[in-house]
């Protein structure tokens, strides 16, 4: 299965899609007409969601040599025409601006600005159903509580490609992709290469955002899967990816102790005990 097809293993309606496919993807109106593209998706890193989609424009929408900011639920797939219709019209986009592209918003105050303009709530302040306490906890764990030196959002481009590390600093392999959820608008999971450190070998794995932490500083991710559950977990062939549904993905978080985000609540359990 080629994670680059809009159509994997030949389902029209996939329920995920691999950040490599929508950036790129064109950006079209109601009537057809191809308004511009996506540039790239900006990552919420205490949650995974979506935090933006980056668009760029054509000279059809006038709108200058600017990106634009614009929340995900802006954007509706039509996977059949290799597009996401754009919900937002022009004259809203020409009074929100756009910014210049070596000045990118990454404040979450500035975020919630721009959603409230284009009429949406910011996801954050959206009951999620997640427990306070279970949240605010997974925040002090990414550590992008600290303030300004941490970004709230990193992009999809600077994420994938990361090395990913243990507790004791080891480097284990690297991210190599991220499949995102297309209704809910988040990371469903990081595909992850561990190489030979693991005995491994050559294979991917499928691993909830939930168990990687984000080590900024030191440009790397820390896993945080006990060597032994990772070693019994099921891999796939970096050439034939499985056909990813809600089903498989619920066994997948199960296996590593986690609920799927869409239930909102983690297992306190070690994971691979269950």
């Amino acid at each position: 299965v080629n994670i680059g097809s809009w159509n994997m293993a030949d389902r029209d309606f996939p329920d995920f899609l691999s950040t490599g496919t929508i950036k790129g993807g064109k950006v079209v109106n109601r009537a057809g007409e191809d308004l511009g593209k996506i540039e790239e998706l900006m990552i919420d890193l205490q949650s995974g969601r979506i935090a933006y989609v980056v668009l760029s424009f054509s000279e059809f929408m006038d709108l200058g040599d600017k990106f634009f900011a614009i929340p995900w639920q802006t954007l509706t797939p039509r996977l059949q025409e290799h597009a996401f219709l754009l919900g937002i019209t022009k004259e809203i986009l020409e009074k929100e601006g756009g910014f210049e592209k070596g000045n990118w918003p990454l404040a979450r105050e500035e975020l919630a600005g721009t959603y409230t303009s284009y009429g949406y709530q910011p996801y954050w302040q959206v009951q999620t159903g997640m427990p306070e306490e279970a949240e605010t906890k997974r925040m002090t764990r990414t550590g992008t509580m600290a303030g300004r030196d941490n970004p709230d959002f990193l992009s999809a481009s600077t994420i994938k490609g990361d090395k990913v590390v243990n507790k004791a600093g080891e480097h284990l392999g690297k991210i190599e992709e991220l499949m995102i959820d297309l209704e809910d608008g988040r990371v469903a999971y990081a595909a992850l290469s561990f190489g030979g450190f693991l005995g491994l070998g050559s294979k991917l794995f499928a691993i909830p955002w939930q168990a990687l932490q984000m080590k900024l500083h030191d440009h790397a991710i820390l896993l945080d899967i006990p060597r032994d559950v990772l070693e019994k977990a099921e891999g796939f062939d970096k050439d034939h990816w499985p056909v990813t549904n809600r089903e498989w993905l619920s066994a997948m978080y199960s296996y590593y102790g986690y609920q799927p985000y869409w239930q909102a609540q983690r297992i306190e359990s070690r994971p691979g005990n269950l």
